[in-house]
């Protein structure tokens, strides 16, 4: 597994964590974060790639206190990087 694939896998935990559905479907869509008859939901497009994931994830995590998420501190600060840099775009 790819260093960003387990980024984007333990982000995916944590957006479940946080009370988030998280799709993953194929179509002509760009994908994100939305609320659907009162369900936090996350969908992700399978043809983009990873760093779009990433993105999505990150845009959609960036309020979520991860200090009270159990993670490696590793695997924390890269993800906290990653919320940083597009939370900016």
């Amino acid at each position: 597994m790819s260093k960003d694939t387990a980024i984007l896998r333990a982000m995916e935990k944590i957006a479940k964590k946080s009370g988030y559905s998280v799709r993953w479907d194929k179509g002509l869509f760009q994908g994100g974060s939305c609320t659907l008859e009162g369900n936090k939901l996350i969908v992700l497009n399978r043809h983009h790639p990873t760093e779009v994931h990433l993105g999505i994830l990150a845009r959609t995590l960036k309020d979520v206190p991860l200090q009270e998420i159990s993670l490696q501190k590793e695997m924390r600060q890269r993800i906290e990087s990653i919320i940083q840099r597009y939370s900016s775009e």
